[in-house]
């Protein structure tokens, strides 16, 4: 190449043609010259040092479009303006957790709740017979047994609609931890809005002082379906729970006093001992309860004194207690009539002339055991509760007689009175024989 570089050098000047040259012994390829023959090259001559072409580049390519440069993609970076971002959302969610939390609390816990009373009815429907876990005394689970349990559902509606709770779930997640399903008890009970949740769970837990209490009255003379039939009416317990408690339940091993009733079975066994008074019962009591006050008062009223005085007169309690519920039925609330009207029971069943006690209430009975009651009263109706014909003491007491009656058939006026009928001014009339009571009953003062 250094051989040549003058007459490359006028060539590129435009001054003579391109010089021939002879490829070096190492030459490799040809290339075409000037006059479109190829020639080889010396692939290590790399042409003149001051190489330079006179040719307008811009000019030429100025129709071509020009690329865009390459950027490179820079890091996804959060920067200034994500952190604050962030620091926002962080900041939104504590205090959307805070929120719940505090509205959790308020209801958990009743805080600021207003101070009204509300009246919480749960009825038997809210439960069902499960299985719960038993223990012994160290807390080891040995075994399962059935037991009346709630359904946390319907409690919780129950207390959502009554305005007790705000959140149905948070109450019945609570429930569950503290096994409220074995402590809620059927019954109505007196409840605030105040209360937490512990304590609405407390309050509707049979035996507690949250219970409604209703003072009931029942009257002297009642029989046990009247009885039975206004405590219904009051709310304290139904009807059927009742008969089947007094039909059924051993009460008879708790009083010795029911040593002479019927047998288990008969719905009218405790007809005559449930003293009449005034209690105070629950809502939605236990009928066993229920009946149990009753007893008890009459084991208190009857007492020690009034067991020897029948022995005395040579009576079993039963006996007394049918008489004394004649009386009840039959006397007015004139003073010293129950006394008379017993006189004349006690003279009749000592009588060989009058062997039936022949008194109408002993018949309205039977029809009402019988559920004739809207039949008219008849002297010969059908039942053993008829002392026009059937003899002596009917086969058990006809009302729940009051301890004035059972003072009447324990000390009975001493009289000659075999028959007596109501004087239109409310009171008896009483007689020795029958002419004279046939007399008065014809007369205008005979109060039918």
């Amino acid at each position: 190449m250094s051989d040549n570089k003058k007459s490359w050098d006028s060539y590129f000047k435009g001054g003579s043609d391109a010089p021939d040259y002879q490829p070096a012994d190492d030459a490799t390829k040809a290339i075409p010259n000037n006059s479109g023959m190829s020639s080889a090259y010396d692939t290590s001559d790399t042409g003149p040092e001051n190489f330079k072409i006179n040719f307008d580049f811009d000019g030429e390519y100025r129709d071509v479009p020009t690329a865009k440069p390459l950027v490179r993609r820079r890091e996804k970076r959060s920067g200034c303006v994500g952190g604050v971002l962030y620091g926002i959302f962080i900041i939104c969610v504590s205090l959307i957790a805070a929120v719940l939390m505090w509205m959790a609390a308020v209801d958990v816990l009743a805080l600021g709740k207003e101070d009204d009373e509300v009246i919480l009815t749960v009825p038997e429907e809210v439960f069902y017979i499960g299985t719960v876990e038993v223990e012994d005394d160290e807390g080891n689970v040995i075994g399962e047994e059935e037991a009346k349990l709630a359904d946390l559902d319907m409690v919780a509606d129950l207390m959502y609609d009554s305005g007790l709770i705000k959140y149905k779930g948070l109450f019945k997640i609570f429930c569950k931890f503290c096994d409220a399903e074995t402590k809620i008890g059927p019954g109505t009970y007196t409840l605030n809005t105040k209360y937490d949740y512990r304590a609405l769970v407390q309050g509707t837990t049979p035996g507690s002082a949250k219970l409604v209490e209703v003072l009931i009255t029942i009257p002297e003379g009642y029989t046990l379906k009247q009885i039975f039939s206004y405590l219904e009416e009051e709310g304290i317990c139904t009807a059927q729970e009742l008969w089947d408690t007094a039909a059924n339940y051993d009460f008879d091993s708790d009083f010795e006093f029911l040593s002479g009733i019927p047998a288990k079975g008969d719905k009218y066994r405790l007809e005559g001992y449930l003293f009449p008074d005034t209690y105070y019962f629950y809502v939605g009591d236990d009928p066993v309860r229920v009946i149990n006050k009753f007893l008890n008062n009459f084991e208190v009223k009857f007492g020690d004194i009034y067991i020897d005085r029948a022995a005395e007169i040579g009576y079993t309690i039963h006996d007394i207690v049918i008489i004394a519920s004649m009386i009840e039925r039959e006397s007015s609330s004139f003073e010293g009539e129950r006394d008379m009207i017993a006189s004349v029971i006690y003279n009749r069943i000592n009588s060989n002339n009058f062997p039936y006690l022949q008194i109408d209430a002993t018949i309205l009975y039977g029809m009402s055991r019988n559920d004739d009651e809207d039949l008219d009263l008849s002297t010969s109706y059908d039942s053993p509760y008829n002392s026009y014909t059937n003899e002596g003491l009917p086969p058990g007491p006809i009302s729940n007689p009051g301890e004035a009656a059972i003072r009447g058939a324990l000390y009975p006026e001493d009289s000659n009175y075999y028959f007596y009928a109501l004087h239109k001014d409310g009171y008896h009339e009483f007689f020795k024989n029958y002419d004279s009571f046939l007399k008065f009953i014809n007369s205008d003062n005979y109060g039918g």
